[in-house]
C-alpha cells in the first residue's frame, strides 16, 4: 500500500519476491517443494518476466499500464480477464 508520504507501508523487504532475481527463486521452490511440473507466471513488469525460466511461460499483462519490454517479451500479452480467456479458449 502506498502512503501519502510516497513511501510503500507493509512492504516485506526480506520476501524474495521484494529484490530483482527473487520470483525465479519463488518458482523453483514451488515447482521443487510442491512437485509441479509447468508453472505459467502472469505479471505486469520486467521482473516478473525474470521468472521463465523456471516458469514454463510468462503472461504479460497491461491492464493498468503497457509496459513496451513486458509486451515484447510475453509469450501472450493480455490487457484483461477476457482476452486472457479468449486466448486460453482458442
Amino acid at each position: 500500500m502506498l502512503c501519502s508520504a510516497g513511501a510503500y507501508a507493509g512492504f516485506d523487504e526480506a520476501a524474495p519476491t521484494s529484490r530483482d532475481g527473487g520470483k525465479p527463486e519463488v518458482v523453483r521452490r514451488l515447482k521443487e517443494d510442491k512437485g509441479l511440473r509447468s508453472v505459467v507466471m502472469i505479471g505486469d513488469g520486467v521482473t516478473d518476466m525474470q521468472a521463465k525460466p523456471p516458469a514454463d511461460a510468462f503472461i504479460g499483462y497491461g491492464g493498468v499500464v503497457v509496459r513496451k519490454p513486458v509486451q515484447e517479451g510475453a509469450d501472450m500479452f493480455v490487457t484483461s480477464f477476457h482476452d486472457l480467456r479468449r486466448h486460453l479458449e482458442s
